[in-house]
């Protein structure tokens, strides 16, 4: 009778203890080409036997020698309590620093190349309206947009650079998706001064 569903190790406990056997290995090589599939495929498994929509990114070595790893649940709102609950249990290792959702950048100037297509904060505009429980509906005009899911997928990933993923999806009840007309702009508001408008409303 020695065994007890009481002692099974929680997932999220098993996770950070494989993390921290192997931390080493991602501090030092993630940017290293020759192995860097393999050890994002080892990861990717272990991640998801939290959960199957659990996804991460490292930032690269700062000055201080500190390198984040962020667990994200790509926008899925339902996602959103595991994220947090295994970023709690997260262990304190020397230069690590470990995020719950994709985090803000700091600055107004970012741009990406996502595929072949190419887009920055200044090809973005938007006009909002109030939508339900204190979030906002948007309308995003985008210079050259062309209503694919290459575009769609490079503006959701400005948009987490811009307010973070976790205010995109709890701040923002609707998206609506059209082609910037130029001689439009006045009316409209640079995407820049979303991040501010998302904050007043959480205040």
């Amino acid at each position: 009778m020695g065994f007890s569903l009481f002692n099974k190790t929680p997932k999220e406990d098993k996770f950070w203890n494989w993390f921290s056997k192997n931390q080493e290995t991602y501090y030092n090589e993630v940017e290293n080409l020759e192995i860097r599939e393999k050890i994002f495929n080892d990861l990717s498994t272990e991640l998801k036997k939290v959960h199957q929509d659990l996804v991460f990114e490292f930032s690269p070595i700062h000055e201080s020698g500190i390198r984040e790893f962020t667990i994200s649940a790509e926008g899925i709102k339902e996602v959103f309590p595991i994220v947090e609950q295994l970023v709690e249990k997260a262990p304190k290792i020397k230069n690590w620093q470990f995020n719950a959702f994709r985090q803000r950048i700091p600055g107004d100037e970012f741009e990406i190349q996502y595929g072949d297509f190419k887009i920055g904060y200044s090809d973005i505009y938007f006009r909002y309206q109030d939508g339900e429980y204190g979030k906002l509906g948007i309308e995003l005009n985008i210079r050259n947009f062309d209503d694919s899911g290459q575009s769609k997928n490079a503006i959701y990933i400005l948009l987490d650079g811009l307010i973070g993923e976790y205010d995109i999806t709890m701040g923002i009840d609707w998206i609506e998706w059209v082609k910037l007309d130029e001689s439009n702009i006045e009316t409209l508001n640079p995407i820049t001064s979303l991040r501010t408008l998302i904050d007043q409303k959480k205040n």
